[in-house]
């Protein structure tokens, strides 16, 4: 290749590359997704005015990701996802988390194939306190419940991801 060959070779790469992304971003879903913080509170307030769900009310961003707020007083389910992993970030408030064990018996009814719950809590989980900022990963299978939420409500960044298509249970 002739040296100056090369770079109307690369070039025209470039171009070929950046007009291709151009077209599938302007065909599918959009480059990003955005919902100001005022906007998530003004919905999570709005719903926990009609709501008294354990499951808390949510905020959906895009599919499987949302911001839940759970409110204290009210009966907290131990669940556990079969087929995903979870992530949550803490954003308000703080309580506490247990995770592994086993889901106390009897189950409740299903309401889906990707949540197991109990309203019986969790035998000889890890217990740990949980406060704004805190990260956690949720393996496939893992139990978890809130035991106990500080204050009024605990806020956090929920991303739920379908991983298998096989159930892992770690109990």
């Amino acid at each position: 290749m002739k040296p100056t060959a090369m770079p109307y070779a690369l070039i025209a790469s470039l171009t070929l590359l950046f007009t291709n992304g151009a077209n599938a971003q302007s065909a599918g879903a959009p480059a990003a997704l955005f919902k100001a913080h005022v906007e998530v509170v003004r919905e999570l307030d709005r719903a926990a005015t009609t709501s008294n769900s354990a499951a808390g009310v949510s905020v959906s961003i895009s599919p499987g990701i949302s911001v839940r707020r759970q409110m204290s007083g009210v009966l907290q389910y131990a669940v556990m996802h079969p087929y995903s992993v979870e992530i949550y970030r803490i954003i308000e408030g703080s309580g506490t988390l247990v995770t592994g064990g086993l889901l106390n018996l009897p189950l409740a009814d299903p309401i889906g194939d990707n949540i197991v719950r109990t309203e019986h809590g969790i035998e000889s989980g890890t217990v740990r306190q949980v406060k704004a900022g805190d990260v956690l990963v949720l393996q496939p299978g893992t139990p978890h419940w809130f035991s106990q939420i500080d204050g009024e409500s605990i806020t956090y960044m929920e991303s739920r991801v379908r991983i298998t298509t096989a159930p892992v249970r770690y109990q």
